[in-house]
């Protein structure tokens, strides 16, 4: 009996160095599942990403979207707040892109700046709270 090709979820590729590589096969039927399941963030790592933005500063608010969501947004992470460490948010930002395996879109504002962007009804700031995103820390009351 033949196995279809479909069902397969690895496949072989031969280079034309004659090396060969595996791969994820784009035929494979439950493959958007599986998608799904390995991008999709639970509620325990958004607390542990929340508590980890937290030790960057005087964090108001921070949202995720875009890539933590499936999702399609403007960016991934919205962090608003004064003082934030530049240094310690690089050692984050590089630690979370490790973990996540992509590159992340993200904008640091302060208060003052998201306040005056939101009531001037900036483009950025109206389609990320408008968009699908998740609050980590509210502490602006939106």
């Amino acid at each position: 009996m033949k196995k279809s090709r479909k069902r397969k979820i690895i496949r072989k590729v031969k280079s034309s160095s004659r090396k060969i590589y595996y791969g994820l096969n784009p035929k494979f039927e439950f493959l958007e599942e599986l998608k799904n399941l390995i991008l999709s963030s639970p509620p325990a790592s958004f607390n542990r990403m929340a508590k980890r933005i937290s030790g960057l500063g005087k964090v108001k608010l921070a949202l995720v979207s875009g890539v933590f969501l499936n999702k399609e947004n403007v960016a991934d992470l919205l962090i608003v707040g004064n003082d934030i460490d530049r240094r310690r948010f690089k050692k984050f930002l590089q630690d979370l892109e490790a973990e996540i395996g992509t590159q992340l879109l993200y904008a640091i504002m302060d208060k003052e700046e998201f306040s005056y962007r939101r009531a001037m009804f900036d483009r950025f700031v109206r389609l990320m709270l408008e968009g699908p995103h998740e609050v980590l820390i509210d502490r602006i009351g939106l």
